[in-house]
Order: C-alpha cells, then sequence, then structure tokens
C-alpha cells in the first residue's frame, strides 16, 4: 500500500529550527574525480520538532556519492545504552525547489511536490553510548522507501540523516524495530535524537 508523504509527521512536527542545522554544514572534502564526490558533516543533538541542542562532540558523518547511489557512515556518541537505534535519509531531490530559508523537514518542504522528497531507511543496531552506522540507499530503489520516489538525484539531492531511538529492544520484533518508522515498535516511545546534514553536491 502506498504511504502518503503527510507520515513524514512521525519524524518531524512543524515547529521552528534552528538554522545552525544547515550553515557551514557540509564540509568540502571533494574527491570527485571519476564520479566520486565526498562529504562529511558534523552531528547535532535534537529536541522534539528537530531543534537543534548542541553539536555531539567528535561525531560526523559522511556520504559517498556516486551515480549509482549514497554511502552513508555515521560515528556518533551519547546514545541511550542498550536501545534499539535507526538511521533514516531525509531526500531532497530538487533542493532548489524549497523554500527560501532553504531544505528543512518542519517546514514541510519534503511535501512539496516539486521537491521529490522521500524517506528511507539507512540501517539501525542495539547500541552503546557510541556506535558506527554504515549503509548504502541506491538509485531509483522506490520500493524500499518509506515515503516518496526514493533517491532520484544522488549528487544533486540534499539529505539529512535523522537518528532515531526506537526504546529498549523488544524481543520477537527486533527486525520491526529496525525497519520500521510505526509507533507500534517503538518501545513506549521513539525518538528522534541526532541529525546530520549534507547540502548538495555541484
Amino acid at each position: 500500500m502506498r504511504r502518503h508523504i503527510g507520515k513524514l509527521g512521525r519524524f518531524a512536527c512543524a515547529t521552528t529550527v534552528i538554522g545552525l542545522l544547515v550553515v557551514g554544514v557540509g564540509t568540502a572534502n571533494a574527491a570527485q574525480a571519476s564520479g566520486v564526490a565526498t562529504g562529511t558533516s558534523p552531528v547535532a543533538a535534537i529536541g522534539p520538532g528537530h531543534v537543534f541542542l548542541n553539536w555531539v562532540p567528535g561525531a560526523t558523518s559522511t556520504l559517498v556519492r556516486t551515480s549509482n547511489g549514497i554511502s552513508v557512515s555515521l560515528q556518533t556518541s551519547g546514545l541511550p545504552v542498550g536501545h534499539a537505534v535507526t538511521v533514516w535519509m531525509l531526500i531532497f531531490n530538487n533542493p532548489g525547489a524549497c523554500g527560501a530559508a532553504g531544505c528543512d523537514e518542519t517546514r514541510g518542504d519534503l511535501n512539496v511536490p516539486a521537491v521529490q522528497g522521500s524517506v528511507q531507511h539507512v540501517t539501525g543496531h542495539i547500541v552503546g553510548s557510541t556506535a558506527t552506522f554504515a549503509g548504502r540507499i541506491s538509485v531509483g530503489d522506490a520500493a524500499n522507501a518509506f515515503v516518496g520516489p526514493g533517491l532520484l538525484n544522488p549528487y544533486g539531492a540534499q539529505v539529512h540523516l535523522i537518528v532515531r531511538d526506537h526504546g529498549e529492544m523488544l524481543p520477537g520484533s527486533l527486525v520491526d524495530q529496525f525497519n520500521s518508522n510505526s509507533p507500534t515498535f517503538c518501545n513506549v516511545a521513539c525518538f528522534d535524537i541526532q541529525k546530520s546534514v549534507h547540502l548538495a553536491r555541484a
């Protein structure tokens, strides 16, 4: 059954978010030779509505973009020990169609048809206080998109990585905890706890 983009509301309600999350983000470690573009960004702790709280010391995420997709690596700390934690990719395939203030899920930019917004699960596991996450999103993999068309523009898309806490592991439902955004598989509640922004690459 096709999911409507409005379900992104589970990731963030429409509230103001501090612009620090996109200022100076997406360090240009430009290794764009041979069709590969690599960029590294800091990771921020976020509160309800994706409001910026503080930068996570030493935490970074790296995207490796090719014509076939985007590989993700995220190293972070300050995580809830023993919880099921996932990483999700919010994709703004056409960031030029976002509002004047730039692309932000809390302002509804993913719902703008011309943006071609999408949400995809990247990876997840049971964590300690620190963790490394890695995964890959392939171009055109709409079948595995939670909402939207999937990744269409690997170099030109703006990407927001969201670290989501699903609570302590649910015996017998761990696969669903790692792969579903449904509240059914939240142990008490789910919270978006960290965010890393990667601006589009030329």
